[in-house]
């Protein structure tokens, strides 16, 4: 049922995501969340020349249209077979769909992907929150991916939303937050949150090496205050938000009050 649910509520938020994928200005504050993740994926992509890359979650697709170019073979997944439809079109009209695969699959449960048959996972906007089971998500992600190859994925900070909950004066899901990690959204998804030292555990659990964790966009909530976004039109306060992105998003006190939680991790060779 709770599988029921989570696709019910993608599939009616496919064609607004897609429709932001199609839109030829894309804001400010896109860019920086898009270039604040590159920047992650680039450096490593040396290490899996021509590999095999799964966006696990992908929704309309986010990073295919760099990485298929490239010459990697890459594998998108979704619980939403609309999210899925809506990449494939997108791929098809930019022309790199030769490069694609498409599996409709939930995160926590990749039974039709080989063990150790991927050098990169990625997995963008938080699957492993809005998933049933942050736990078997990463479990997942783990098991695909070869020794030697990297997860790179995100989550959302329990204790940043607990802090903005009480700015926003909703203080009736506080404690929950704080106790459980668990918020439950106007549509009823359910949101399994995680603190940073939570998230590094699910990933040494598995036995993985952690290379990195840091704050994306860390002064921003998710989703992002107009008002907040707006702000970025500013070239000296973009230009800043770029450099906190590039410079600072690994020190632990930025990385404490981040909204969203990237890992970059390695499967240990044997």
């Amino acid at each position: 049922m709770k599988n029921d649910h989570l696709r019910n509520v993608w599939d009616q938020r496919a064609d607004i995501h897609f429709a932001k994928k199609l839109s030829n200005s894309p804001d400010l504050f896109s860019e920086l969340y898009n270039e604040s993740w590159w920047g992650y994926i680039e450096t490593l992509l040396s290490e899996i020349k021509n590999g095999r890359i799964l966006e696990a979650g992908c929704g309309p697709g986010r990073w295919a249209e760099r990485l298929a170019p490239m010459d990697f073979d890459m594998v998108l997944s979704d619980i939403s077979p609309k999210m899925l439809q809506n990449a494939r079109q997108f791929a098809e009209q930019g022309g790199f769909a030769d490069k694609l695969s498409f599996e409709e699959l939930d995160v926590c449960d990749m039974h039709s992907l080989r063990n150790d048959s991927f050098d990169m996972v990625i997995s963008t906007g938080e699957s492993v929150t809005l998933c049933a089971d942050p736990q078997k998500a990463v479990r997942e992600f783990c098991r695909v991916v070869r020794p030697g190859g990297i997860v790179i994925c995100d989550a959302g900070n329990r204790y940043r939303k607990m802090l903005d909950l009480f700015n926003g004066k909703d203080f009736s899901q506080i404690i929950e937050v704080l106790e459980t990690g668990e918020y439950i959204s106007e549509n009823g998804l359910t949101s399994h949150l995680l603190g940073p030292g939570e998230f590094v555990d699910l990933f040494k659990e598995n036995k993985m090496e952690v290379l990195n964790l840091a704050g994306v966009t860390p002064l921003f909530n998710f989703p992002p205050e107009s008002e907040l976004k707006s702000s970025l039109e500013r070239e000296d306060v973009f230009r800043d938000m770029c450099k906190i992105s590039q410079k600072h998003a690994e020190l632990p006190g930025v990385v404490n009050i981040s909204s969203r939680l990237l890992a970059v991790v390695r499967k240990p060779n044997n």
